[in-house]
């Protein structure tokens, strides 16, 4: 009994001993189950203030990769001090439970910081926000651009012509609020520091009244408005506006030079003209007079001044030729000398030569498609950067004026194309007429013949034994000279007559009208003339016949016919002048007086004469060299006609039954 209870006592305190273990070690997992992680401790930042600017001029990603690493780290240390469990079943649960957590953990992310420049810049733009992106908004450029181009193509080459009735610069769209005009009105602004009011005063039937407070556009599109609807009407007005601008606009890109044509820097109180451009020779010349003035190239005019003073001693006694633009303020385009006066000068229709008659009977020509370096002298000018050439002539005459006509003065030149080249006809004041013939040989050279020298014919002696040719015309198709004589004589010839044909004498009632001043020839109807005297009167003549059709009554003009010439837009009008200072218009289809006359203020005398018509424009010029050495360029005034479909033949007709 003494065993078995020692044996159950020492297994009841056996058992005791591990039921005491087992709760020890119970308490023992549970404490280091519930042993809280030892904390992270905290960086350490060192003090380096000296250091401080290199540190911050570190990259950031480095600092940032070194603290993840240096945290990295720690953390491994930490795991490392940890007591591992030292029953089996423990450590078996321990690494499955790790396994799992290795494979569920993923690893950290990194967060990457951006090293673009931060911009303080505001980012709200003023400008429209678009919802479209780049390609499409690329699309709509061109689209925008095609749009354009179409507009262009429009503009530039469709040629439409309409006329308009309404006016176009009023408002083409009216309000659609408008009223009748028997109702009274009152529209009133109150906006801020504006406040108008428009009443009509007419009492009407009712009274409308729209006010705006405050003033805003009503139909901007950015608010959202919808533009209001166009009537048929507007329509119709739209598309009249928009035709007749773009006639306007391609018009204008057309050529610039038209609208040019009747521009002038300066006004004319004259009746005749609307303005005109002046012309002088400034520094060049002291002293000097304009002998002949002619139509140049285009848009040119032709001048020659007699020079009696000059800076230049080479210009005395000489005269020089200038070729100015008519609208253009520049330096001339040409300058040319010659040894004498200038009498005469002609234009080749080429534009190729110059033909210039002189007073000592020299006949010249120039030769235009020389370039200036081909000539040694020049002159300066005042507005001009560089000096101007001096154009010598490429023919002259003067070895063979003994010839022609024993050095008289040459007073009329005609050029006519042929099929040589150019057929000159040149005529002095004893009546010889000289023909010439100018053609281009090799290298383009100029070449000038004389083909026939035609005496007066002898019957002209016995008219007249001593004359001298006053006046000179001529007339084509066929070649044919009028010739007017300071005795009072008027005859006329053929290019095909020798000296044996017997020329055509007018009747001209010398010893009544006195010397034939001027003759020309209407550019309608070239068999009709116009003759002026010394005494002031002016007759109508036919080339088929010898005596006078109308003789003009001039009472209150009895000086002396200085210059005739025929209007270039009315058949039936024409200009004279009257002893250099007086101009006159006349119009035969009206009355036999003139419609308008002018009297110079100054004491400048008229020297001479040209007119000419714009090709483009229809726009006639007539130009003036005058006394005192200048020289003008007149726009004229566009004459009325009676009857526009009356010819200059039909006025005669009219006024002889009359």
């Amino acid at each position: 009994m003494s065993t078995k209870s020692r044996s159950s006592s020492k297994e009841k305190k056996s058992s005791k001993k591990e039921k005491s273990t087992k709760k020890e070690s119970k308490k023992e997992k549970k404490i280091k189950e519930k042993k809280p992680k030892t904390p992270e401790p905290e960086p350490e930042y060192e003090d380096d203030f000296e250091e401080y600017e290199d540190d911050f001029e570190e990259d950031e990603d480095d600092q940032i990769d070194d603290k993840i690493s240096k945290a990295d780290e720690k953390r491994g240390n930490n795991k490392e001090k940890e007591v591992p469990f030292e029953s089996n079943l423990m450590q078996r649960l321990a690494t499955s439970h790790m396994r799992r957590t290795e494979n569920a953990t993923k690893p950290p992310v990194v967060p990457k910081i951006s090293t673009a420049p931060i911009s303080f810049h505001s980012t709200i733009d003023n400008k429209p926000y678009s919802y479209h992106n780049e390609e499409e908004r690329k699309t709509q450029e061109q689209r925008a651009f095609g749009r354009l181009n179409k507009l262009r193509g429009l503009i530039s080459i469709e040629v439409t012509k309409s006329q308009v009735f309404t006016d176009i610069s009023s408002n083409i769209f009216e309000p659609l609020s408008s009223l009748p005009s028997n109702k009274a009105h009152a529209f009133t602004q109150t906006g801020k520091d504006v406040n108008t009011e428009e009443v009509q005063t007419e009492k009407g039937e009712t009274e409308d009244k729209e006010t705006q407070c405050p003033h805003s556009e009503s139909m901007r599109l950015e608010d959202g408005a919808i533009e209001r609807e166009r009537t048929a009407i507007d329509r119709a007005r739209l598309k009249k506006f928009f035709f007749a601008a773009t006639q306007t606009i391609r018009e204008i890109l057309i050529s610039d030079e038209k609208t040019e044509e009747d521009e002038t820097s300066e006004k004319s109180v004259s009746k005749f003209s609307r303005g005109f451009n002046p012309f002088r020779l400034c520094q060049v010349v002291s002293k000097c007079k304009s002998t002949c003035i002619k139509k140049g190239e285009s848009d040119s005019v032709l001048v020659a001044y007699e020079i009696f003073e000059s800076p230049a001693p080479d210009l005395i006694n000489k005269s020089l030729i200038a070729e100015f633009y008519v609208h253009k303020r520049r330096p001339p385009k040409r300058l040319f000398v010659v040894e004498s006066v200038v009498s005469a000068m002609e234009l080749s229709q080429s534009t190729q030569t110059l033909y210039v008659c002189l007073m000592d009977g020299t006949f010249c020509a120039f030769d235009l498609s020389i370039t200036d370096a081909y000539f040694d002298d020049n002159l300066p000018w005042v507005d001009s950067e560089t000096n101007i050439a001096l154009r010598r002539p490429t023919f002259d005459s003067s070895f063979l004026a003994t010839t022609i006509s024993d050095a008289t003065p040459l007073i009329g030149i005609t050029v006519v194309k042929s099929n040589m080249g150019e057929d000159i006809t040149t005529i002095d004041s004893s009546g010889t007429i000289s023909y010439w013939v100018v053609n281009r040989i090799e290298k383009n050279e100029l070449r000038v013949l004389l083909t026939a020298v035609i005496r007066p014919h002898p019957v002209l002696k016995r008219h007249s034994s001593t004359f001298a040719v006053s006046a000179f015309c001529y007339t084509t198709n066929p070649l044919r000279f009028f010739i007017g004589t300071d005795t009072g004589m008027m005859y006329s010839v053929y290019k095909s007559d020798t000296s044996q044909a017997i020329p055509k004498i007018f009747k001209t009632e010398k010893e009544k009208y006195g010397e034939v001043t001027m003759i020309t020839a209407n550019p309608s109807d070239n068999s009709v003339l116009l003759i002026g005297f010394s005494n002031g009167s002016i007759s109508v003549y036919r080339a088929s016949q010898t005596s006078a059709i109308v003789n003009i009554p001039t009472a209150d003009l009895s000086t002396r016919v200085t210059w005739l010439t025929w209007s270039l837009t009315n058949p039936s009008g024409f200009y004279a002048i009257h002893n250099g200072n007086i101009t006159t218009f006349w119009d035969l289809g009206f009355k036999l007086s003139p419609k308008s006359v002018d009297h110079r203020t100054d004491s400048v005398q008229l020297l001479a004469f040209d007119t000419w018509l714009s090709e483009s424009a229809r726009i006639g010029y007539m130009a003036f060299g005058l006394s005192n050495g200048d020289s003008e360029v007149h726009v004229l005034e566009d004459p009325a006609r009676k009857n526009q479909n009356e010819t200059i033949l039909d006025v005669l007709r009219r006024i002889k039954n009359l």
